[in-house]
């Protein structure tokens, strides 16, 4: 079984995660569900330490803040890169066309890799898993 962290865009915004939650062979956790989302003193080392236990990480940041998303992001790609500049291979980043600024683009492409849907993450997903 591997463990997946799927961070980004709550579901009232974007209900993306049950598109995921379906896979076999894989736990994923849902900061949304699965941490005492209260208070920052509770969900804030809760969801850290789901993303150190993640194999994967899918962030979906949407088109609405998702500040806590690009936490989640550079905690992931500092514990399984092991140079700066290092794309993470066991990283999937959903980038909406509309998502804004759009020159941010090319320093998410430098972190993982970049889907623009959740279906295509969903297929990049079981790819990567089949490889490592």
């Amino acid at each position: 079984m591997k463990n997946v962290y799927l961070a980004g865009q709550p579901d009232v915004y974007d209900n993306w995660r049950k598109k995921f939650e379906k896979l076999e062979n894989f736990s994923f956790f849902n900061p949304d569900t699965d941490s005492d989302q209260s208070s920052p003193d509770t969900f804030f080392p809760q969801d850290l330490e789901a993303v150190s236990k993640a194999d994967f990480f899918v962030a979906n940041p949407g088109t609405k803040p998702s500040e806590g998303s690009w936490i989640e992001v550079g905690y992931f790609l500092a514990l399984n890169t092991s140079i700066p500049g290092e794309q993470c291979k066991n990283m999937i980043i959903i980038w909406k066309d509309e998502r804004e600024p759009k020159w941010s683009i090319e320093f998410v492409k430098k972190a993982g890799f970049v889907v623009s849907t959740v279906e295509e993450a969903v297929e990049k997903l079981q790819e990567i898993a089949k490889s490592n």
